[in-house]
């Protein structure tokens, strides 16, 4: 058995300007990747297995990241199940003559897998070494219990493929699953997956906002089926909701294999996007009104998820990163 803090990983990063949105800072979905490629190397030395991300919570963007600062990336294991691990990230950044600073911060579960994305028992097992290691597991014992509560319908979900009309601000785009976007066989990477929704939801913003955007969270994000290389990916983006500078941008991600003509609902997730100022600072947007009985359902529902999201963003901040084996 290990302890928590000996699960410790650490990745430094430099931002350098191919890597930045116009707005001089880092594009969130390199820190989606990052992250998630952190999560993996801290699970995979205890499972030695290749690993699926399952599902990623908790993603709050919580100072920009600027051409030149260097990015310092540390993940734990929290917990171990029978073929899930549940791991916590917090990113700091620095220029060169600051102190660190807490930027970013997320939760993440992986599967153990083979090749083929079949879930395999984990044989290691976390030991807490002190009190505030206990407290730490319970914590990620709990939020793992969430997590089940929340896709107790995955089967259902999974089978989830229609497409609805989402009225004036939609946008879809196909892609096609490359080798280079695997890691472990013919397994799509969850990382390159994020870089791809970041990018796509980055675009509707775009659209609506007609100015630059920054993305500030990434609500829970849970995968329902694994996506192979040779996949045709159907990505259904919409603007669900617009406030004063922010606005709640919406995909839906279809796994299509075209040679035996099945068809997966992957995943669902919502990003925050903010428009900004020359100076980073935050915009006005354009009035929004849904005309369509969709578009109306999904703005009283992103409505919701703002409140939850607020709510859960105080208690983070209030948490600071106290509690992380650091």
């Amino acid at each position: 058995m290990v302890s928590i803090a000996s699960t410790l990983i650490e990745m430094l990063h430099h931002v350098f300007p191919q890597q930045a949105n116009p707005a001089g800072t880092l594009y969130g979905g390199w820190m989606m990747n990052w992250i998630v490629t952190a999560g993996n190397l801290a699970a995979l030395r205890l499972t030695k297995r290749p690993l699926l991300l399952a599902s990623l919570e908790d993603l709050f963007f919580l100072q920009p990241v600027r051409i030149g600062d260097v990015v310092t990336v540390r993940a734990i294991v929290e917990h171990i199940g029978t073929t899930s691990l549940e791991v916590e990230a917090v990113v700091f950044c620095k220029t060169f003559n600051e102190e660190e600073r807490l930027c970013t911060r997320a939760r993440m579960s992986f599967v153990s897998s083979d090749v083929q994305g079949k879930p395999v028992p984990i044989e290691q097992r976390i030991e807490p070494a002190n009190e505030n290691e206990r407290k730490i597991h319970q914590y990620a014992r709990e939020i793992r219990e969430w997590r089940f509560a929340r896709i107790a319908q995955r089967k259902q979900r999974l089978l989830d493929t229609n497409l609805e009309d989402a009225g004036q601000m939609s946008l879809r785009v196909h892609r096609l699953v490359f080798p280079e976007d695997a890691i472990y066989g013919n397994l799509m990477y969850g990382g390159n997956l994020l870089l791809m929704l970041d990018e796509i939801m980055a675009i509707m913003a775009m659209k609506f906002a007609k100015g630059t955007i920054v993305t500030a969270s990434l609500d829970a994000l849970d995968f329902y089926h694994p996506i192979y290389v040779g996949n045709v990916l159907i990505l259904a983006t919409s603007l669900n909701y617009a406030g004063r500078s922010s606005m709640e941008i919406g995909v839906k991600v279809l796994a299509e294999d075209p040679i035996n003509n099945v068809m997966h609902h992957t995943c669902t997730a919502y990003a925050t996007c903010v428009k900004v100022d020359t100076n980073g600072r935050p915009s006005p947007l354009s009035p929004f009104i849904p005309a369509t009985d969709v578009g109306k359902r999904r703005w009283a529902e992103a409505e919701q998820r703002k409140q939850h999201r607020m709510q859960r963003l105080n208690e983070l901040e209030t948490q600071g990163p106290k509690g992380f084996c650091l």
